[in-house]
């Protein structure tokens, strides 16, 4: 087997996973059948071989190994690379490629020892004159990337099997802790706990976005107290938003809903894609009411609680538009220093409501209103509706609202007929296998069986979707009442933050300009 020419040979060698490196399992085997291709051959093994240990395959640039190995190639220090298998490269066929190309683009050869194709003379070689071994590499690539998925699925079936348990097949998020043990029989066993000290910062995040702050405004005070963030050295909004849209808080498990990969995530959200949501063996840090309220309020704040409009020191920014274009309002506070005039008058500090319109496209008119006078005006509308005993019975009338009967009575009819089209299915499947009826009377007794199914399902999330509307009407009643019996020592007792949230559950819209002020309230 030895060649009449000279060949300077290096060897690659990797393993994917830590407990392989670690235990040297086939590190060492790689290494050996390599050696022994080599000195069968009469190649010279030029350098210490390159080693990868528990590295996935996928990550070119963190192979350190592999980056050592292309950069003495591009040195020219050597004329083949000898694997064991070309998965060792990678098992994704795109990263192989990669990194085969390149090597190619140097005129250095790759040899596989489970799929060999003799090398040729390296001062003869052509990557374009090399037809036998690009079919070799491509069908090699091609099994290592069906072996790579269905180890892939394989793994996906035990996470998607441990999450129909209750119990969270990945990292824990912040707020928990793993414990891990071992039994008698040297089995590692896995709870998940809470960690207490996270958890209050988790509550305290909730409890704080419900009473109106934003995530950033949040992220700022838990930077400001040096509380430890759960990634890098800063807490940052991405991270408060992530923690309040996480249901695992809430006791549950959640499982492919998301993918690593941006692209991939990307198609699954465009297809609706749906993952698990099981019970989860947790415990909850979050009573799933009060994530419920955080995903509401969320929705609510919408553009208006957003960015400049939060931060604006204008008790209305946010809820309060330009009576003439509609437009939204800034705040701006003027101090007008009246000494240098006359040192007989005080320097003063006035604040107005103005028009976006006109400040960002000229639009409209500068001005809207005072900014003192139109909080003075609204407060003052607010609290006299407040204290007004009709507005109070037809609140306490609304909170006892009903669905409508009829519609009940039909939501039974429709439970009723639904639990009796499957025995119908069964009888007319039956009187076709007897012969009673041709494939053609089948297929439309079938067909009038799925359009009764599909009018009565209608019919069932039609109420359902009222009775869920309901509650969400009386719920929302039920916290007005509590804010308008405590509205007046609310008030007193609130921060800036919480009283533009207060005022922003009660009114949806403020229109003032002209001397005019129009108020929508939510009730």
């Amino acid at each position: 087997m030895e060649n009449d020419f000279k060949i300077r040979a290096v060897i690659y060698a990797r393993v994917s996973t830590k407990e392989q490196a670690e235990g040297k399992a086939s590190i060492p085997e790689q290494l050996e059948v390599c050696k022994k291709a080599i000195v069968q051959h009469g190649w010279e093994l030029i350098k210490e071989p390159y080693i990868e240990g528990g590295v996935s395959g996928h990550l070119l640039e963190e192979r350190i190994a592999l980056q050592n190995l292309l950069s003495d190639a591009r040195e020219h220090l050597f004329d083949l690379v000898v694997v064991k298998d070309f998965d060792r490269f990678a098992r994704n066929r795109a990263a192989a490629t990669i990194v085969r190309e390149e090597l190619k683009e140097l005129f250095i050869q790759t040899y596989s020892t489970t799929t060999p194709v003799e090398p040729k003379n390296p001062k003869l070689y052509d990557p374009t004159d090399d037809d036998l071994g690009i079919m070799v590499e491509g069908y090699s690539d091609t099994m290592a990337e069906i072996e790579r998925n269905k180890i892939r699925r394989r793994m996906m079936m035990g996470k998607v099997a441990v999450a129909k348990k209750g119990d969270i097949p990945n990292n824990v998020p912040y707020g928990y802790k793993i414990v891990r043990w071992l039994d008698d029989k040297g089995k590692v066993h896995r709870k998940i706990e809470i960690d207490e000290e996270q958890a209050k910062i988790v509550k305290e995040i909730f409890d704080e976005y419900i009473k109106g702050k934003g995530a950033l405004t949040i992220a700022f005070g838990l930077i400001e107290r040096k509380i430890k963030a759960p990634r890098g050295n800063l807490w940052r909004a991405q991270a408060i938003k992530y923690i309040l849209m996480n249901e695992t808080y809430t006791g549950k498990v959640l499982w492919g809903w998301r993918h690593a990969d941006y692209k991939k995530n990307q198609q699954r959200r465009l297809r609706e894609h749906k993952g698990l949501i099981e019970k989860g063996n947790h415990t909850a840090i979050i009573d799933p009411s009060i994530f419920k309220l955080a995903q509401k309020e969320k929705k609510i704040r919408g553009s208006s609680q957003k960015g400049r409009a939060q931060m604006s020191r204008g008790l209305l920014t946010g809820i309060a538009k330009c009576i003439r274009c509609g437009s939204g309002v800034t705040f701006v506070t003027r101090h007008h220093h009246r000494k240098k005039k006359n040192s007989n008058w005080n320097d003063t500090t006035t604040h107005e409501y103005l028009c976006g319109g006109y400040k960002y496209s000229g639009i409209c008119q500068r001005r809207v209103m005072g900014g003192d006078k139109l909080d003075d005006y609204v407060l003052s509308q607010l609290k006299n509706i407040i204290n007004n005993p009709i507005i109070r019975d037809k609140i306490i009338f609304d909170r006892n609202a009903k669905l409508d009967g009829d519609l009940k009575d039909d939501y039974s009819r429709a439970i009723k007929i639904l639990a009796e089209i499957p025995k119908k299915r069964e009888k007319q499947e039956e009187a076709y296998e007897a012969g009673l009826i041709t494939m053609e009377e089948y297929g439309a007794r079938l067909e009038k069986l799925r359009g009764e199914e599909n009018m009565y399902r209608e019919v069932t999330g039609d109420y359902e979707i009222q009775l869920q509307q309901l509650s969400e009407r009386q719920q929302e009643i039920l916290k007005y009442l509590k804010d308008v019996k405590d509205f007046n020592d609310l008030w007193d007792k609130s921060t800036f933050e919480e009283r533009k949230h207060l005022l922003k559950n009660l009114i949806k819209e403020v229109r003032a300009g002209n001397g005019k002020v129009e108020i929508d309230f939510r009730f």
